[in-house]
C-alpha cells in the first residue's frame, strides 16, 4: 500500500491523535500537489496525504498537521492537516486512484451521512473560502458532533 502502510485497522499505530508529532515541517517534508486540485501529498520519511488547514493552528478532531514557509522574499506559514484513508473512504479512494473526486477549489458540494464530520473538514478544505459545503447527518449525537465542527469553519453557517 502506498503512503506508509502501518498494519492495523483503523488509524494506524498513534489513532489519527497528535497534532503534528512524526511530521515536521521546514525541509524534512515537501508538499506537492496531488492531480486531484485542492488535495496535496506531504513527502517526508512517511508521505501522507494532506488538505490545506483553512483554519490554521486549529485540529478539527485530533489529526496530525504539517507546517511549511512558503514563498522566496517573504515566508509565509502554510498549514496541512494529514487526511488518514483508515478514518474517510472518500480519502481512501483517493490515494486509490479513483479517477475523479468531483470535489474541487470553489465547488459546492452536498455531503449526505456527514457522520461527526472528519471527512466533511476535508472537503471544506479542498473547497476553501470560495466553496460551499452542505453535510446532512440523521444521527442526533453525530450531528451534534458535526455542527461543533461547523462553528469552527469561518465561512460555513452551522445552522442551514
Amino acid at each position: 500500500m502506498a503512503f506508509g502502510d502501518r498494519g492495523g485497522g483503523r488509524g494506524g499505530r498513534s489513532g489519527g491523535r497528535g497534532g503534528g508529532r512524526g511530521m515536521k515541517g521546514g525541509n524534512k517534508v515537501a508538499i506537492e500537489p496531488h492531480r486531484h486540485a485542492g488535495v496535496f501529498i506531504a513527502r517526508g520519511k512517511e508521505d501522507a496525504l494532506v488538505t490545506k488547514n483553512m483554519v490554521p493552528g486549529e485540529s478539527v478532531y485530533g489529526e496530525k498537521r504539517i507546517s511549511t514557509e512558503v514563498g522566496e522574499v517573504e515566508k509565509t506559514k502554510v498549514e496541512y492537516r494529514v487526511w488518514n484513508p483508515f478514518r474517510s473512504k472518500l480519502a481512501a479512494s483517493v490515494l486509490a486512484g479513483v479517477d475523479n473526486i468531483h470535489i474541487k477549489p470553489g465547488a459546492k458540494v452536498l455531503y449526505l451521512g456527514a457522520a461527526s464530520g472528519t471527512s466533511v473538514s476535508h472537503v471544506s478544505d479542498i473547497v476553501g473560502p470560495e466553496g460551499a459545503v452542505y453535510a446532512v447527518e440523521f444521527s442526533h449525537r453525530s450531528g451534534r458532533d458535526l455542527v461543533n465542527m461547523a462553528k469552527k469553519t469561518p465561512q460555513r453557517d452551522p445552522h442551514h
